[in-house]
């Protein structure tokens, strides 16, 4: 594990997740040490306006682990957080892309993620809201993405988004690239919400 920043500020911290990443991404230490750590606060710009959309000093400690494209495990998604951990992992290539450097706000997501955690008052009541349906009427066999949690995460991405000149269209476009038809009404309503309704 590479720590980048301040060596002194991460280094407790660092074990920790170092023991995390390498149980849940089924690792041994010498891939993990190919991972660098970098807290949220010191990265450049676009990700340093995500963070600085939020007006969220709690989130200035949140870690980004940019794990190597081989050690990837989400396939096309880029990006998750473990916001118990206040901890989002990237995949290298996309971290570090030179064009259109996360166009989607993925960071901006996930630091949406770390919020929700520190808002509410336990990590059950977290994994609770990830267990219901934002929207009954969109029910499908999982709750997610339609739960209370995403629904605040993606509304939190798609206003950074519209702030930032992306369309209604750009967005589902966007967000059609990642997600099933089946998921789209869900994102639609949130749009909606963004946006206005259309008519």
């Amino acid at each position: 594990m590479r720590l980048d920043g301040n060596h002194e500020e991460i280094q407790t911290q660092s074990e920790t997740i170092d023991l995390y990443l390498r149980e849940y991404l089924g690792i041994e230490q010498k891939d993990a040490e190919r991972i660098d750590l970098l807290k949220v606060k010191t990265l450049s710009q676009p990700y340093q306006s995500q963070l600085e959309f939020f007006n969220d000093e709690r989130l200035d400690e949140v870690t980004v682990a940019v794990v190597p494209d081989d050690l990837w495990h989400k396939g096309s998604q880029p990006s998750e957080s473990a916001g118990e951990r206040q901890l989002i992992l990237v995949r290298r290539s996309y971290f570090e892309a030179i064009e259109n450097t996360d166009e989607i706000a993925w960071l901006c997501h996930e630091l949406a993620h770390c919020q929700a955690f520190l808002d509410l008052d336990s990590p059950s009541e977290y994994e609770n809201y990830m267990n219901k349906f934002a929207f009954d009427d969109l029910k499908t066999e999982h709750s997610y993405p339609n739960n209370p949690i995403e629904r605040f995460t993606f509304t939190r991405q798609f206003q950074y988004l519209k702030g930032h000149g992306k369309s209604r269209g750009d967005i589902s476009a966007l967000i059609g690239g990642y997600y099933e038809k089946v998921d789209m009404p869900f994102f639609s309503r949130l749009l909606d919400d963004v946006f206005g309704k259309e008519n």
